[in-house]
């Protein structure tokens, strides 16, 4: 992989941050801490005592984290485990965070390293693990799926409409030839469902849809979500970044819940990136913000 030197500009930043509510002796856990941007903006707008516990289940995004946020020293820990494993771990040390994040997705550092499998620009294989010691490829997947269970994964993960059609094709292929790389992925759909050219591919929903059951992001959500407002301190923020239609469903309807048990909704409506960053920064077009604080409306 080439290294890239420069920083990842986290989506919606300064919106974000602002719901995080920092200051001083606040601890915010970071459940997806990435390259470290979200935390770097807290951490600054919470000097000198503010501090973050950083999560992330991909190593790499740990490594490029460790490095960015270096200069604030003890103020920052890392750790690399999944959502639950996190809060569980956190919940058996006592630690009661001010702030949680979780930043959903696939991150654009992923997307560009082409080793990694989640991109259909360019042929590697197809990996598409956010933490490379899970067990289990999209190639994997893809091989030995039943037809059903690849429709279902299509139609609810990807929002496909061909997603039976697709399905009988992937079947079809294997039996020939294994699945091996994202190339063979892309040529198939490209084969089925054709390509004029147009903005967005037309395995950009098949790629979408392999990559959130690879990693079971939406089991993650729905497991760490309950875990992580039980974890919060009391008047604590929950703030969460989706770019999904399922991660943001499940979302909606579990701060509704909350909302019902006396939580404060903090955003009636989820917050999207305004026109001039959805215009430097294609990942946040699909950016929805939503925050709920424990026990009301407190936690400034």
């Amino acid at each position: 992989m080439t290294e890239d030197r420069r920083p990842h500009v986290p989506v919606m930043a300064g919106s974000v941050v602002s719901l995080l509510a920092p200051a001083p002796d606040r601890v915010l856990l970071d459940l997806t801490v990435g390259a470290g941007g979200h935390a770097e903006a807290f951490l600054q707008a919470s000097a000198p005592t503010g501090s973050v516990v950083g999560v992330d289940r991909d190593p790499q995004a740990l490594e490029l984290a460790r490095g960015r946020l270096a200069a604030h020293g003890p103020r920052v820990r890392l750790l690399h485990a999944d959502f639950a494993g996190a809060l569980r771990q956190l919940a058996g040390e006592g630690l009661c965070p001010d702030a949680i994040l979780m930043d959903l997705g696939v991150s654009s550092m992923q997307l560009d390293d082409p080793a990694r499998g989640f991109s259909l620009r360019e042929d590697a294989l197809l990996d598409m693990r956010m933490d490379p010691q899970a067990p289990g490829t999209a190639a994997d997947l893809l091989n030995r799926s039943s037809e059903p269970e690849l429709a279902r994964i299509l139609r609810e993960h990807g929002d496909e409409p061909a997603a039976e059609r697709l399905a009988r094709a992937f079947v079809a292929r294997r039996r020939e030839r294994p699945f091996r790389t994202t190339g063979d992925l892309r040529e198939l759909v490209e084969a089925v469902l054709g390509h004029r050219g147009g903005k967005v591919h037309p395995a950009t929903r098949t790629f979408q849809a392999l990559r959130i059951a690879v990693n079971g992001e939406l089991d993650q959500l729905r497991a760490a979500l309950p875990l992580a407002l039980e974890r919060l301190a009391p008047g604590g923020r929950l703030v969460v970044l989706s770019f999904h239609s399922g991660e943001d469903r499940l979302v909606k309807e579990f701060f509704a819940r909350a909302a019902r048990e006396g939580h404060g909704l903090l955003t009636p409506r989820p917050e999207v990136a305004d026109r001039e960053e959805q215009r430097s920064n294609r990942r946040s077009r699909s950016a929805r913000l939503r925050a709920l604080a424990k026990g009301g409306t407190s936690g400034a």
